[in-house]
């Protein structure tokens, strides 16, 4: 017949071996669910579009007009 035995822990073994890895990889998995869903989204600030838009126009990857069109979009 079988039997439950709560010192099974999730069939790793008893006693503190078998706790200690339990209790390891249940801590894992909440931490990587919470990670999971605590993410930020990703928010660019106006400051730095307008640097590298300026960047770009020294660098001469854009024109004037172009910058100023670009520039008036954000």
């Amino acid at each position: 017949m079988h039997t439950c035995n709560f010192m099974d822990y999730f069939g790793w073994g008893g006693g503190w071996t078998g706790m200690l890895i339990a209790v390891a990889v249940l801590a894992l998995a909440i931490y990587f669910v919470c990670r999971l869903f605590s993410r930020k989204p990703c928010n660019f600030d106006r400051r730095d579009t307008l640097n590298i838009l300026k960047h770009r126009l020294a660098s001469g990857e854009i024109t004037q007009e172009e910058y100023e069109k670009l520039k008036n979009v954000i």
